[in-house]
């Protein structure tokens, strides 16, 4: 359609147009693209949307599969998954295979089915891409039984086509032997194969096993020495030559060396020199890696080469563009823009971003957030399991399941993260979601808590303290977790330390330790200091700042300090004597189980008039109902 001569591209566009007011379909969806791409007329987004829609509805399968592909980016039209959906499967219904796929990927979150339908129908008409999908399918059990042999075999197909993540993922399944007879030898051929289209996982994983002197049998786990060096010395001047003849990639695999020290001295310096020669040639995977290396350094320049490898449609400049927009610093934060690079790179299953995407969702769109968030577990990354476990332990975005939390929260303490090993020891030490077993809790507790995990540490100080369940109390043992906790910041073990000191008949230091817990709205700690001030233990005596304390204390509900309160407003301790305000907190307290509250309740019914125990009844009424409000 492009001719290169602007007045002959005019006239074409002219022609063109007359047809399409038409109303032939075809010509409306070329002067669509005419329009979109500035070819014989001024670019015009809307314009080119309007024709193309003319020639969907009148049934061209072509220009229904773009609209879908507007409707799915946001380009021109407001953004639609629906409208998407609905576009794809006009064209699909009439045989067109890309729009199978993309039905298909639209389908895959909620109806895992219908998308395995639609790429089995894309794949039999022979698009590699589908072949691929529907192998993924097989593999991953997604709308499908797992069938490990079926992957293959879709793979395969893909494959054979020189679809490059086909043939890595084919590499994998002939490495490890899933679904197919373990071959290391099929598996360096696919690799290979993919390598030469730039796929980075199967170059970098070429790449690994050359610098090691490695060749097909490493993926056995067995190192084979070549019978010498020089054949890799005559691959590494093939690079280097390549590179100064003006190679955008053997400049970037160049640089991929320098950086990681593959077959070559490691050189961050000649590694950057390659990266921006190669990103000036507009080679995204060096675009890439030199926002990542001026990122490091700081450079404002990062954000224009992320920006670059994100347009070319690599997930990991995208991902980094959602992070830069969410987090400011090198660019002004901004929640839209960061919402859309992590959709981008989500879209293509990239865990971090999925995760990320899960996290900006969450505030209120919980279910959207909730499964971004189990694509990202599912696609194996450590933190997002975490994340995953708590919402299924709060129901956030998903029925409440706790079997599943403690499930998920375990896959993630097992990839090492502290916070996730506590919470497992958690679960095992009270039997949340599982049966208690005391002894592999604690190993989880133990295990986090010696990464630093304060609540762990925290934990574990008050199983020591308790003691019981097959283990002696050891106060020692308490103090120490506790202490490491508290010096943390840690709020409960702050307030905890104090009961532990005040055990250890150290009621000065017990009284500093509430101190510091109440100034940070502790409600424990402010009931404890209070009592220290009431008593004059480790403190002075000062009813009035106890009768404050406990205030805040009653406030935060706990019960003990609900109870004193109303003992105080009824002698007049610390604040003026007010039998209403007494029998409001005796009532609140008794309603929680306060014997000594209850007691008092009816001491108070017996020595006031009917109205002031009507009064303070209706006040603790007010109160408990503010409360749940």
């Amino acid at each position: 359609m492009v001719s290169g001569n602007v007045v002959k591209d005019k006239r074409i566009f002219a022609e063109t147009l007359k047809s399409a007011r038409l109303g032939l379909a075809d010509a409306q969806y070329e002067v669509g693209l005419m329009y979109a791409n500035g070819v014989g007329v001024v670019q015009n987004i809307e314009q080119a949307v309007h024709w193309i829609r003319q020639s969907a509805q009148r049934g061209l399968p072509a220009a229904q599969y773009l609209l879908g592909t507007r409707y799915a980016t946001g380009v021109g039209v407001l953004q639609s998954e629906h409208q998407a959906l609905v576009w794809f499967a006009k064209a699909a219904e009439q045989g067109h295979t890309k729009a199978l796929l993309r039905a298909g990927k639209l389908h895959a979150k909620p109806h895992a089915a219908q998308a395995a339908e639609l790429y089995q129908q894309a794949a039999s008409a022979g698009l590699a891409e589908a072949q691929f999908a529907l192998g993924q399918a097989f593999a991953n059990g997604s709308g499908l039984d797992r069938n490990l042999p079926m992957a293959v075999h879709w793979y395969s197909e893909a494959a054979t086509q020189g679809l490059a993540t086909a043939q890595f993922a084919l590499a994998e399944l002939y490495a490890t032997g899933a679904g197919v007879a373990r071959s290391p030898e099929q598996a360096l051929n696919w690799l290979r194969k993919a390598a030469r289209q730039n796929h980075l996982g199967a170059q970098v994983a070429l790449e690994l096993m050359d610098a090691a002197d490695m060749d097909g049998a490493s993926l056995r786990g067995t190192v084979q020495k070549r019978s010498g060096n020089a054949e890799r010395r005559k691959d590494e001047a093939r690079w280097i030559k390549a590179a100064e003849n003006g190679n955008a990639d053997a400049r970037y695999h160049l640089g991929l060396m320098y950086a990681q020290g593959l077959g070559l001295d490691a050189d961050s310096e000649e590694a950057l020199r390659w990266y921006s020669i190669s990103a000036q040639q507009g080679h995204a995977k060096a675009q890439l890696a030199l926002a990542e290396v001026l990122e490091a350094e700081g450079s404002q320049r990062a954000l224009e080469w992320f920006q670059k490898a994100a347009d070319a449609g690599l997930v990991g400049a995208q991902s980094a563009l959602g992070r830069l927009y969410r987090d400011g610093g090198m660019v002004e934060t901004d929640p839209l823009k960061s919402q859309h690079w992590f959709a981008r790179a989500a879209d293509q299953g990239w865990p971090q971003a999925l995760l990320a995407l899960s996290h900006l969702l969450d505030s209120d769109t919980a279910a959207l957030s909730f499964d971004y968030c189990r694509r990202a577990a599912e696609g194996d990354d450590a933190q997002a399991m975490l994340t995953l476990a708590q919402k299924y332990e709060r129901g956030n975005g998903v029925v409440q399941n706790l079997a599943k939390a403690f499930a998920w929260y375990e896959r993630a303490a097992s990839r090492g993260i502290a916070a996730a090993a506590c919470s497992t020891g958690i679960a095992l030490l009270k039997g949340i979601g599982v049966a208690k077993d005391f002894k592999v809790a604690m190993q989880w507790l133990v295990k986090a808590a010696d990464q630093g995990d304060a609540r762990a540490q925290w934990t574990l100080s008050s199983v020591y303290a308790g003691g019981g369940e097959g283990i002696a109390r050891d106060l020692k043992q308490a103090f120490v977790w506790c202490q490491r906790a508290a010096d943390q910041g840690f709020l409960a073990a702050q307030s905890n330390l104090g009961l532990l000191y005040a055990l250890l008949d150290n009621p000065v230091q017990a009284a500093v330790c509430w101190q510091k817990a109440a100034a940070q709205g502790d409600p424990e700690a402010l009931y404890n200091l209070a009592m220290a001030k009431l008593k004059g233990q480790g403190v002075a005596v000062d009813a009035t700042a106890a009768f404050e304390l406990l205030l805040d204390a009653a406030k935060q509900g706990v019960t003990q300090a609900q109870s004193r309160l109303g003992l105080m407003y009824a002698t007049g301790e610390g604040v003026a004597q007010d039998s209403i305000e007494a029998h409001k907190w005796f009532a609140v307290a008794a309603g929680y189980g306060d014997a000594a509250a209850k007691a008092n309740l009816g001491r108070s019914g017996a020595v006031n008039s009917p109205a002031q125990v009507s009064e303070g009844a209706r006040r603790a009424a007010d109160w408990k109902k503010s409360r749940k409000a």
